[in-house]
């Protein structure tokens, strides 16, 4: 009966015994997944703090056709200034009548006439304007993270990962 004992004390202590290597191996698995966790999260953190100092680049392409139709209404009064010369280069027939006859005398008539006038011409129109502009533009856009609302989700998501990064640094806590 003493050697069944010894040999159920025996297999009870290597059973305890690969109980203990067992444990002992689970707990270092856990610690390296711990570990591993601790480092992404924080990898996690240091990408969303990189994000919110990004910009956003982006080159709208704008291919369209805009029609235009108005009407332009013009009153106005438009002073024309008129200075110029009048060169007058010819020949007048005068008849004169000498009773018996009649007498075709030729005047020559050469001379400059100045001309020095000033009218105002009103203009009073609608001109109506109906077109197609096409317009073929690109776009530039440089949007600055931290200026949209996405960076109050970011920094959200940040102190998220700052709870889950304090809960992994202490596993089990201080009693909060």
């Amino acid at each position: 009966m003493r050697k069944a004992y010894l040999v159920i004390l025996i297999v009870l202590a290597i059973l305890t015994l690969l109980s203990l290597t067992l444990n002992a191996t689970v707990i270092l698995s856990l610690m390296r997944a711990r570990q591993i966790a601790l480092d992404t999260v924080a990898d996690a953190r240091a990408l969303v703090t990189d994000i919110g100092d990004d910009t956003f680049s982006y080159t709208l392409e704008v291919n369209q056709e805009i029609p235009i139709a108005t009407s332009i209404p013009f009153n106005e009064e438009v002073t024309v200034p008129i200075n110029t010369t009048i060169p007058i280069n010819t020949t007048v027939i005068v008849p004169i009548d000498l009773g018996v006859t009649t007498y075709n005398l030729e005047v020559p008539i050469r001379t400059v006439i100045p001309v020095d006038l000033e009218f105002t011409v009103p203009v009073s129109q609608t001109v109506s304007i109906a077109t197609t502009v096409p317009l073929d533009v690109d776009v530039p856009l440089e949007i600055a993270i931290a200026e949209t609302p996405l960076v109050g989700y970011l920094e959200q998501l940040d102190a998220a990962l700052a709870q889950i990064e304090a809960r992994l640094r202490q596993p089990f806590g201080n009693g909060d």
